[in-house]
This record gives C-alpha cells, sequence and structure tokens, in this order.
C-alpha cells in the first residue's frame, strides 16, 4: 500500500486555508496509475466522498502527486485542501494509498 504526505504549497485560497497536494515517493508508487508527464485521472475516496482526482509525475521528481484540484460527483469544481481538512487530515501529515486499479481510498497513517 502507497504511503504519502500532506504536502502545503505556499499558495492560498481567498478563505486563507493553504493549498494541498499528497506526495508519494516515486519508489512505492507503483501501484498506482501514473505517467510522467500526463495528469492521470483516478477517482479518490475520502471519508464518505468520492472524487474525481489526477495524479502527476515528472522524470525530473523524485515524488508522483494527487494534483490539488478535485471533482465531486456532480462535476462541480472543489480543492483537495477543504477536503481534506473537512475528513481531519492536516498539513505534513503521512497517509496510505489504498489501491484498487483507479480507485485509490486516502487512509490516516
Amino acid at each position: 500500500m502507497p504511503q504519502g504526505q500532506v504536502r502545503g504549497l505556499s499558495q492560498f485560497y481567498a478563505d486563507g486555508l493553504e493549498r494541498m497536494e499528497i506526495a508519494i515517493d516515486r519508489r512505492g508508487a507503483s501501484p498506482l496509475p501514473y505517467q510522467d508527464n500526463v495528469r492521470i485521472p483516478f477517482r479518490l475516496h475520502v471519508g464518505k466522498e468520492q472524487f474525481e482526482a489526477g495524479l502527476r509525475a515528472t522524470a525530473r521528481m523524485p515524488v508522483v502527486w494527487v494534483s490539488p484540484d478535485l471533482k465531486d460527483n456532480r462535476g462541480n469544481k472543489v480543492s483537495l485542501a477543504h477536503v481534506l481538512t473537512k475528513n481531519g487530515f492536516k498539513k505534513n501529515q503521512k497517509v496510505h494509498l489504498e489501491v484498487s486499479g483507479k480507485f485509490v481510498t486516502l487512509l490516516p497513517f
């Protein structure tokens, strides 16, 4: 099961919340559906909700990451930071990513 960490991006939304992404060490990311220089869509399950998310990677980065922008089941844009905060996750927190194909469940470490 891949492990990751919630990272702050030092950019802030109008409400003051810092933008966040989830970084996963590339060496342990093989169960995740990622490809260099392409945003790979997948379903992210956080708490009781599911979202359309994107997994990014570049050859020069030692991590792959879950992009900070999501879409809910109605196609509305939502921020990963707001979803994480609502579900009790915090900046710098370690997390597990339970992978089943293109479906990923985020769990506390």
